[in-house]
């Protein structure tokens, strides 16, 4: 009996445990199906980001190729089509164009037993190509070849009528430059393959990559198969690990770019991670059995044991949540920098060849209106018309590149009073093809705007970029409405980051999808998008946002989902009416301080040639000087007299740029006069520099130039009395 009576308590402890043993079972295997649960959903979103991101890149990278390889094929076009191909081969002409392409080393006609090539052409390269002729109606891509300098070429050929062939000698270390300017993440890769898969240039550099081929692999093999661009991971020749693969076909043309990153590099965050998460999963595991271990020994503290195992679950899920959500915003942070240095290495690069373009344009601009100003009217009619289309190519070119340098920021705004009717007239055949069939565009203009103070260049390109967005909403089609207005925000009117005040608006409408509140509060934030990935970088309505602030205006959006989209543009009112049309010659002038003594600086010397010719033919008495420092020996020759009544400089020089020159001649001698001139402006350079009232744009009017000069010198004239 005594032991029947004893027994009895240790039943309920007995049964507790294994209930408590069998909850223990569960929530272990609970614990551990969602941990590996969440783990691969977090690699799968890591692979499909990094897929994305190296989308995006491609996408860039590839734009920039295909335009190399068209000038290419631009040019071998030119050469066909000439009468007499062999002259003009040898001529200067094409020599020049060779020159403005970086990336073409030589041309070379092969017609029979005849071989006739321009300068530039690979010794032997000739030769190296006859053992490979290309097809009829295509153009070639041959195999790449060691040049006897050692650099890689590749050439590309066009079969002509009559059996004969154009070759283009393509320079792969220029593409490798541009690679390595928009280096991918830590071991990555760029390739320019050929369409079979052949390796033509690699970076990070690898000579015994070139001449290989990818076309085994199942990127090759499946994907472009299709003529498509996509993704993949493979093992790539001669390596172990695997790769993620973006590729995209260059447009018409055989060729393909593809950038790659190491698998174990882009885990490596998610390594981490799962580290954490499986320590932690350990951890609860451990207290677990820790309280079991406990609740066998003492059952009265069952309930408190539970308690604190409960707590220490919840305290690891917690501290597992913080350190997700921070890395999360890690990884978002970084993706947000390699998306701004990517940009900043395109701005870089198209900045760069928009400054030389505005050069060239200058020389041409001005020998124009040099020749137009001295040809007798009774000269040959066909003559001065074609003067007059030279002339509106040359000022089609010019507003392009002004284009060009508003995308890379490298151009300061230029406000001035501006009619917005004028403006949204000029463009509406440029954003009725944009629209594309079937999409309506409809103008409501008032009818008697207020002059707007602001960049006609930006306010373009802003309404552009509006009418894309709005195009994008309404897939199916519908009406896209562009309307002007005068409005006075009064102190009464809730304006929120609008002053009050006058205000002319340009108001961007659409009957599209719309947007919820949420993501109408975050449209103006930058890299902040509702397209897929690789169909919008999320810059456009922060630029929009970024020119109306740097304007002294804003921009309010209206949208609703199902009801479409309305964006308004403030712009601030010009004190000023709107100046007049100049007509006739187009170097007719306001009136010259003639025999005033200029010296003229810039590093161009075809620039600056055209220049002195213009200013000499209005009146001026003109020196000039190849850079800052042979400026400053001109001004100093005199101690005290600059020996000169103005000072006409470029902005973008070598070694002393314009406002560094200016800063000096400005201690030395500090009423004299300065006028800038530049088609490429560096942010760094003028920051902190009051200069945008006395200087005028690459490619300039004679008129313009002028009447810079003109101010200037009366600005002088008025401070030294």
């Amino acid at each position: 009996m005594l032991q029947r009576t004893d027994a009895r308590p240790d039943f309920p402890v007995l049964r507790v445990s294994r209930a408590l043993r069998i909850v223990a079972g569960v929530m272990l295997v609970l614990i551990l199906g969602v941990t590996t649960q969440h783990l691969l959903q977090q690699r799968a979103a890591t692979v499909a980001d990094a897929s994305a991101d190296l989308m995006r890149l491609d996408h860039v990278i590839a734009e920039h190729t295909g335009r190399a390889v068209e000038t290419i094929d631009i040019i071998l076009h030119e050469v066909a089509v000439q009468p007499q191909r062999t002259a003009f081969l040898e001529g200067e002409r094409l020599q020049r164009r060779i020159e403005g392409a970086p990336q073409l080393l030589g041309i070379a006609l092969l017609d029979g037993p005849t071989t006739t090539v321009s300068a530039g052409v690979p010794a032997g390269a000739v030769e190296d190509f006859l053992a490979h002729p290309p097809a009829a109606g295509e153009l070639a891509v041959g195999i790449p070849f060691r040049r006897r300098s050692g650099g890689w070429c590749v050439p590309l050929a066009r079969r002509l009528d009559g059996g004969a062939s154009l070759v283009a000698f393509l320079d792969l270390a220029y593409f490798h430059d541009f690679y390595q300017a928009v280096d991918p993440a830590e071991n990555g890769a760029i390739i320019l393959h050929r369409r079979d898969g052949l390796v033509l240039a690699r970076y990070p550099r690898d000579d015994a990559a070139v001449g290989t081929s990818f076309a085994a692999l199942p990127l090759f093999r499946d994907v472009l198969t299709h003529e498509a661009a996509g993704t993949a991971i493979i093992t790539a020749p001669g390596e172990t690990g695997e790769r993620i693969i973006a590729a995209r076909v260059l447009g018409p043309f055989p060729l393909v770019v593809s950038v790659s990153a190491s698998l174990d590099s882009v885990l490596a965050p998610w390594h981490t991670q799962a580290g954490t998460i499986v320590l932690t999963g350990l951890a609860a595991a451990a207290v677990i059995g820790a309280l079991l271990l406990m609740l066998a020994s003492e059952s009265r503290r069952v309930e408190a044991l539970l308690a604190d195992s409960a707590r220490a679950r919840a305290a690891a899920e917690s501290a597992n949540a913080r350190l997700t959500e921070q890395m999360e915003e890690r990884e978002r942070t970084e993706a947000a920098l390699r998306q701004a240095q990517r940009l900043e290495a395109v701005g870089q690069l198209t900045g760069g060849v928009a400054h030389d373009f505005n050069n060239l344009l200058t020389v041409l601009l001005g020998n124009i209106d040099l020749i137009q100003a001295t040809t007798d009217s009774t000269a040959e009619q066909g003559l001065a018309t074609r003067l007059e289309r030279m002339r509106s190519a040359a000022e089609r070119g010019a507003q392009l590149t002004d284009q060009l340098l508003a995308f890379a920021r490298r151009q300061p705004l230029m406000p001035r009073p501006a009619s917005l009717n004028a403006v949204i007239s000029g463009m509406t055949d440029l954003v009725q093809s944009a629209m594309g069939g079937n999409i309506r565009v409809v103008l409501r203009l008032q009818e008697a705007p207020w002059p707007a103070l602001v960049d006609t260049t930006q306010i373009e390109l802003v309404i552009l970029n509006l009418a894309i967005n709005a195009r994008d909403a309404m897939a199916k089609g519908g009406t896209l409405t562009i309307e002007t207005a005068n409005v006075t925000l009064s102190a009464v009117e809730p304006a929120g980051e609008l002053p009050t005040g006058d205000y002319v608006v340009v108001r961007v409408s659409d009957t599209g999808l719309g947007m919820s509140a949420e993501v109408a509060a975050k449209a103006f934030e930058p890299f902040f998008t509702t397209k897929a990935p690789g169909q919008g970088s999320g810059l456009g309505l922060s630029q929009v946002y970024g020119l109306a602030r740097q304007s002294g205006g804003g921009v309010r959006i209206d949208s609703a989902p199902g009801r479409g989209t309305s964006v308004s543009v403030y712009l601030p009112r010009a004190d000023t009416e709107l100046a007049g049309t100049e007509h006739g010659s187009r170097l007719a002038a306001p009136k010259v301080s003639t025999g005033a003594r200029i010296l003229l600086v810039d590093d161009d010397e075809a620039v600056r040639v055209t220049t002195a010719m213009i200013l000499e033919s209005l009146g001026y008495v003109i020196e000039t000087a190849v850079g800052g420092i042979p400026a400053l020996a001109r001004l100093g020759a005199q101690p005290g007299n600059p020996g000169f009544d103005l000072l006409l400089t470029d902005v973008a020089m070598p070694g002393m740029n314009g406002p560094e020159l200016a800063d000096r001649v400005r201690a030395q001698f500090p009423d004299l006069p300065i006028v800038f001139f530049s088609g490429y402006a560096d942010p760094d350079a003028i920051a902190g520099r009051q200069i945008l009232q006395r200087m005028v744009r690459k490619p300039f009017r004679a008129i313009d130039l002028a009447a810079q000069i003109e101010a200037a010198l009366a600005e002088g004239a008025a401070v030294s009395l």
